[in-house]
């Protein structure tokens, strides 16, 4: 009788792409005109723009760059974002409200797989679409009227799947249909980070691991960066850290919310197995708050899937028991399977589901992509080193970035200490929907 599979709190994209790696402890340069603090897809894609427009760029990473959600997310690209035409419209205007739909839904992911190809990335790119099943049967209509509003407003390529047919995308019968998306890719993403971080250095970047940002003061009209590998003067500072925003940038992190994402990977169940599954190859997310997301793997022979296991940090081995019975509810056929690889990153949320782009108190930012970091954070790195050339950086510097004075303070790791009660709120609402659903 063979033993189970030995777990790996790795995440399997590593397997193939390598762990990130952090090479070099000397000493960092004393002064650089653009520091930006995170050598993630943000950081990186700042830093390639700046670099190309003959500016000298400073990209440092307390770990190895890539360490993050970079490479430890879902690896799927495409747009998107969670506030209607409707509520943008109402909120910035009609001119505003388009702009913010069509870099979300559109300009973001052309602008990623424009990178991918113009840097020639190898990173396992599938170009299947996505499926975004519907958790409550009232979402339907709804859903359908946002599609045609967005189909007219950005020529968005998307429709919608009545539930007789979304066995064509997903062998499941826990949703009541959902939408389309035929644009959206799956990818390695930590290849994907990986030949982003080359594209940053050929274009003259300097990227720099084990230097953690911590503390930083203005000098002048200059800033003074105090870090692991000594001081570092910088005529500008983007930070670009998203989910894992330090403590000296307390403006920042009282304006995102790091949330826990969990990811398993499933033992290897064979081409057949997994496309009888995703009979087209699709990656699926869903509508509930527990926001599953699965896809094959890019060898087709496992399943990746990921969601909220819980709102705070869990041990790989409690994922893995949360996570497999949410894919048994998806894919009661599967039945048992083993588990090889239970892993997390962090994304960033922000308190309206906006991301933003600008500057407070002198120190640019650009984060809050609330799950769509993949297509996002490299457009909004470029936007934010295209203000900083005096440029502008698009529409999401209009998002109001709001903090929320009570948000201080973590439980574990980097955890609000309010998210047990959102983790609560949210899987009362899941239940609510389910009974609907019956």
């Amino acid at each position: 009788m063979s033993s189970a599979p030995a777990l790996s709190a790795d995440p399997l994209w590593w397997d193939d792409a390598g762990a990130p790696e952090s090479p070099g402890d000397g000493p960092l340069p004393e002064e650089t005109e653009v520091l930006i603090v995170g050598a993630g897809l943000t950081g990186l894609s700042a830093a390639r723009e700046l670099a190309l427009a003959g500016r000298g760029a400073l990209a440092l990473d307390s770990g190895a760059p890539g360490i993050g959600a970079s490479s430890r997310n879902g690896g799927m690209l495409g747009g998107g974002h969670r506030l209607s035409a409707a509520q943008l419209t109402e909120r910035f205007g009609e001119e505003t409200a388009t702009r913010m739909l069509r870099e979300a839904h559109v300009d973001s992911a052309a602008y990623a797989l424009s990178l991918i190809e113009e840097e020639g990335i190898a990173c396992d790119l599938q170009r299947t679409g996505r499926f975004r099943g519907f958790h409550d049967p009232l979402l339907a209509v709804p859903a359908a009227k946002e599609i045609a509003r967005l189909r007219d407003r950005i020529g968005l390529d998307a429709h919608i799947l009545p539930r007789a047919e979304q066995q064509a995308h997903v062998s499941s019968k826990i949703y009541y249909g959902g939408a389309v998306y035929p644009r959206h890719v799956m990818l390695n993403p930590a290849k994907y980070h990986r030949g982003l971080l080359a594209a940053a250095r050929r274009a003259g970047a300097q990227v720099e691991g084990g230097a953690a940002v911590t503390g930083l003061t203005r000098d002048g009209r200059g800033w003074v960066a105090q870090t692991a590998r000594g001081r570092v003067r910088a005529q500008e500072v983007l930070m670009a850290t998203n989910g894992y925003t330090p403590a000296f940038a307390a403006a920042l992190r009282r304006r995102i919310i790091p949330v826990p994402s969990f990811i398993i990977a499933t033992e290897k169940l064979g081409p057949n197995r997994v496309r009888a599954l995703f009979p087209t190859g699709a990656c699926v997310v869903e509508t509930r708050d527990r926001h599953c997301y699965f896809r094959p793997s890019p060898d087709g022979a496992r399943i990746v899937f990921g969601g909220r296991a819980a709102m705070t940090p869990i041990s790989a081995r409690a994922a893995v028991r949360a996570l497999s019975r949410l894919m048994a509810e998806v894919f009661p056929q599967l039945g048992p399977v083993a588990i090889t690889h239970s892993w997390r990153g962090f994304t960033g949320f922000t308190f309206d589901y906006l991301p933003s782009v600008g500057r407070i108190d002198g120190v640019w930012h650009a984060m809050g992509y609330s799950g769509s970091g993949n297509a996002m954070a490299p457009w909004l790195g470029r936007q934010a080193a295209r203000g900083i050339l005096g440029e502008d950086p698009g529409a999401f510097a209009a998002a109001r970035f709001q903090p929320k004075w009570w948000n201080r303070g973590r439980v574990a790791a980097q955890v609000p200490w309010f998210m047990p009660a959102v983790d609560a709120g949210f899987r009362g609402r899941d239940a609510m929907r389910r009974f609907r659903g019956r």
